[in-house]
């Protein structure tokens, strides 16, 4: 097969070339790290609205390659799994980030690599191959991208390029099949930025849950024959006319510290990326706060980024929404610095329409600083500077968060994060063995085995009315 479209060929070649025993061990480590820590939010996304809703679709339809949902457990098509486990992964906003121009939650991709290795009873190498793949071309196109002034589209506009390629590998197609299923995804998936603007809903934690499911899709329907239009990236009317977006093509990743997966950045909270620095800050400075009458104003600065995104709307200061409240940088650092911490049961609405949540968040005042504008984005650095009605100013600065790649988390401290995730849903027997499946994923022969151990005996199965 001849391809005119020179973007679809370098992401065909790449695909189709990349073979588990490609990959270095530090990567391999890497991923099954990723992966536990993915599968621990999934967990901890479960029970939440939308996760009861994807779950309520995808049991509506049975297939001749049946996909095994996490957590529920149910056999659905492949596409519906994909978009079942992507919302459980993302709902909580806890799983990781990669630092590109959008920002993006690269580990959203084994949403759908799992439902196609389970639906093709694969194994737990299938799984780290199409994870890395994923990452490599989500990642590697947010680097290789470039956006006209104006133009402003969400990461799933990405993500759905990436999950065709991945899930085309994993399905075992042709170079031609490939080539379809990713010319498929991209002509008819675009996504709004909007998804992440204002009051924020339930879709922000759905969208790439919804490019997955698109793109298993296109995958599935080009196995059958389907063919998707040529020249999809650099025709006249394709990809890159209509978005604004453009392309470099640059080499993806062929040595250990060129892949991708090992530049992303784990969360220690439960909160958009851009505030995670800035809780540690705020939490730092704590101790030295005795009583929170004394605060007369709390300063941040931080980088562009993380100022339009959680700082400078009106949803960010006035959250009405679960989902505003975790992407507004005054809520989260006003609950750490009044409890202690920031947990998934602080975003209770009880928390964020609290009168005196509210004032201390009133005394929040955000700009951008000079200092994180330089570091940004190797290094979120935000600068906290707490004044007291006496005069005295508390100041810190917070570089590489818990998580971050220059300072990731030990074994324990993922533990520590994953455990509090599972727990309200499966016995601490079965968690100490899950922990155990996906700290050997390389090992394991039929990634079944690792799925069956996220089923929760007691999940709530039906839709909130």
């Amino acid at each position: 097969l001849t391809i005119a479209d020179r973007i679809l060929n370098h992401l065909c070649d790449y695909a189709l070339s990349l073979s588990y025993r490609d990959l270095p061990q530090e990567v391999i480590q890497r991923t099954k790290q990723i992966v536990l820590d993915t599968v621990g939010c999934a967990l901890g996304g479960a029970e939440s609205p939308p996760a009861r809703i994807a779950r309520a679709a995808a049991a509506e339809v049975t297939s001749a390659i049946p996909s095994t949902v996490l957590v529920s457990g149910q056999k659905t098509s492949p596409d519906l799994a994909a978009f079942a486990n992507g919302v459980m992964i993302r709902y909580l906003d806890f799983n990781d980030t990669y630092a590109g121009s959008p920002t993006c939650h690269p580990s959203d991709l084994l949403a759908p690599v799992l439902a196609i290795v389970d639906g093709k009873n694969g194994n737990g190498q299938d799984v780290i191959l199409g994870t890395v793949l994923g990452y490599e071309l989500l990642c590697g196109l947010i680097d290789a991208g470039a956006k006209e002034r104006g133009h402003s589209w969400d990461q799933s506009t990405y993500g759905v390029i990436a999950a065709a390629a991945a899930a085309a590998k994993l399905f075992g197609h042709t170079r031609e099949q490939m080539a379809n299923a990713i010319s498929l995804a991209v002509a008819s998936h675009i996504s709004l930025e909007q998804i992440r603007r204002g009051q924020i809903s339930h879709w922000k934690g759905c969208a790439l849950a919804n490019a997955s499911r698109n793109a298993v899709f296109c995958a599935m329907l080009a196995a059958k024959g389907m063919t998707g239009p040529e020249e999809v990236f650099e025709g006249k009317a394709g990809f890159l006319a209509s978005t604004g977006i453009h392309f470099e093509i640059r080499p993806f990743a062929d040595s250990p510290e060129t892949y991708r997966i090992m530049k992303a950045r784990l969360k220690a909270f439960p909160s958009g990326y851009f505030s995670q620095s800035a809780i540690e800050a705020i939490l730092n400075l704590r101790d030295q706060i005795p009583d929170l009458d004394d605060v007369k104003e709390i300063r941040l600065q931080t980088f562009p980024a993380g100022y339009e995104v959680m700082g400078s709307g009106e949803a960010n200061w006035q959250p009405e929404t679960r989902e505003s409240a975790d992407h507004s940088l005054p809520f989260v650092m006003a609950i750490a610095l009044m409890e202690g911490n920031l947990e998934i049961r602080h975003y209770d609405e009880l928390y964020y329409k609290r009168p005196d949540v509210r004032a201390l968040m009133q005394k929040i005042k955000i700009r951008i600083g000079e200092e994180p504008v330089a570091a940004w984005p190797e290094v979120p650095l935000n600068i906290v500077d707490v004044e007291l009605k006496s005069g005295k100013v508390l100041a810190t600065k917070v570089a590489y968060h818990l998580g971050h790649f220059k300072r990731f988390m030990t074994d324990a401290e993922q533990e520590r994060k994953f455990r509090p995730l599972a727990g309200p849903l499966l016995p601490k027997a079965q968690i100490d063995d899950l922990l155990a499946c996906l700290r050997r994923l390389d090992e394991v022969e039929q990634i079944g085995e690792l799925i069956s151990l996220t089923l929760a005996p007691n999940l709530t199965s039906e839709p909130p009315s």
